[in-house]
């Protein structure tokens, strides 16, 4: 861009040094010749126009012959009072005679009205020889007593001028003008390319810095390449977005954290509260209370106390795996065996609730699967410990698997009360709960959720690239589908 900005501007230059060159040249001349005209007229020993306002041809012929001894390049040109040209002395060869062409007048007047040193040149008037050409003249006025009998027209740059300026366009001279000029030119670009390079190095030290930073994965992807400039004011926009969404992170997670100390608070809180009082009960009242009830109270502050473990247990679960903090150990191993596990160690709290938990017919292949068996089996049990939550009493559990797809499917399917079509997008999130079932509507002998469970399935199955699809309806149950990778 710079080069040919370069190279148009020295194209002006030249231009229009030809130009101004040329302009200038024809004002030196016609400056210095602005009183030919006058000149001649003075010193004729007679009139150019007879009695009869003739023109005298012997007389045009010997004053051109002499002012064309001196300057080749001057035509005379005899004109009458209305600019129509009455007699010259050319050499005309094969050209059209100019006699009876008319010049025009007006363009010259400042010439006979104005003083020389007022005049503004170079002016410009007809060429007879063409009268679509201007050229530069001198006009002197014929008469006498103050009556105007014609002009004399003397054309400054007359043809052999023009012939000879023309040859002079193609001569060695000139060529080698141009020749030098061109290579000053080519020596400035250089230069000035040179002086750019080294002051505009910074700018493209900053600016590869700023494309490489920008190429990083974790960061804004370089767009379609430009100048230094655009490319660094496409990074400060990159960066202002970033920083912007950075600070609004920071802000969420700022509101997730107040959020968090409050849902804490509240989960820790009820459980100390119930063991608080269970264990205040039978120290005050220790000696009122039979056997049978001092067991009945200790046995329910263990359960709360059971249920306080295992919530610290699900925030420090969830914790660690916000956090990065958790790798999977895969291994191989029977996913169908893994389920039959699960359901066994859930089959019998199930039975209590009057809930049917079972294993789908056609789930006991013996396909394996390569997974964390931990983590996988811990996302079982919360989502069983869901659909059982979310299931009244009569309803029906089952599990199964699909091995028709390039992945091993589990669906974990429930006759409970459902879910919402707008709750869906946010049941993965921490602390949401479903609003159809408050804590003291959980069934018999079941906790109500912490909100927790959901979350961390989702984070585990995110560790493992599996993507997990949830169906539900209200009063139509929920289904939830996750696959696993084979191993062959």
């Amino acid at each position: 861009m710079t080069l040919s900005l370069m190279l148009l501007l020295c194209i002006v230059m030249l231009v229009l040094f030809r130009h101004y060159n040329a302009r200038s040249s024809l004002e030196s001349t016609q400056r210095m010749n602005l009183g030919l005209a006058r000149y001649i007229l003075d010193h004729q020993p007679a009139q150019l126009l007879d009695t009869d306002d003739k023109p005298r041809a012997e007389l045009m012929h010997e004053i051109a012959m002499h002012v064309m001894m001196i300057n080749s390049s001057v035509e005379v040109y005899l004109l009458d009072v209305n600019g129509q040209i009455l007699s010259h002395a050319l050499d005309l060869g094969d050209q059209k005679d100019p006699v009876g062409r008319r010049v025009n007048l007006a363009r010259v007047q400042a010439l006979l009205t104005e003083e020389p040193d007022s005049l503004r040149l170079p002016i410009f008037g007809d060429d007879p020889r063409s009268i679509e050409r201007d050229n530069i003249v001198s006009i002197a006025t014929l008469g006498s007593a103050g009556k105007t009998s014609g002009y004399l027209y003397v054309v400054l740059n007359g043809q052999r001028q023009q012939n000879v300026t023309a040859t002079l366009a193609n001569s060695n001279a000139l060529r080698e003008m141009v020749i030098g000029l061109s290579l000053a030119v080519i020596a400035t670009m250089a230069l000035t390319m040179a002086a750019l390079y080294k002051v505009t190095r910074p700018l493209r030290e900053l600016t590869h810095e700023l494309t490489e930073f920008r190429s990083k994965p974790d960061h804004t992807p370089v767009g379609e390449r430009g100048d230094e400039i655009r490319i660094l004011r496409d990074a400060i926009h990159a960066m202002q977005a970033r920083i912007a969404h950075q600070f609004k992170r920071i802000e969420d997670a700022d509101n997730h954290r107040r959020e968090l100390i409050s849902n804490i608070s509240h989960d820790l809180r009820t459980p100390l509260s119930s063991i608080q009082g269970y264990v205040e009960t039978v120290l005050l009242r220790g000696d009122q209370l039979c056997p049978a009830q001092r067991a009945e109270h200790l046995k329910t502050a263990l359960v709360h106390v059971q249920l306080l473990g295992r919530r610290i247990g699900d925030l420090f679960q969830l914790s660690k795996l916000d956090a990065g903090r958790v790798e999977p150990k895969y291994e191989t191993f029977c996913l169908a065996e893994l389920l039959q596990d699960v359901v066994q160690n859930y089959r019998l709290g199930a039975q209590q609730r009057g809930i049917s938990l079972r294993l789908s017919a056609g789930s006991y292949m013996k396909t394996q699967v390569s997974a964390d068996i931990a983590l996988i089996e811990r996302v079982l049990q919360n989502l069983i410990d869901n659909a059982l939550r979310h299931t009244p009493s009569g309803g029906e559990v089952s599990l199964s698997l699909d091995a028709s797809g390039p992945l091993i499917e589990v669906c974990v399917s429930d006759t409970g009360r459902g879910l919402a079509s707008n709750h869906l997008p946010f049941i993965f999130e921490r602390y949401w709960q479903n609003g159809s079932i408050a804590p003291g509507d959980a069934p018999r002998g079941l906790e109500a959720g912490s909100g927790l469970g959901l979350a961390i399935v989702k984070r585990i199955l995110d560790l493992h690239g599996s993507v997990v699809n949830v169906r539900s309806a209200l009063a139509c149950g929920t289904e939830v589908k996750f696959g696993l990778r084979r191993v062959s």
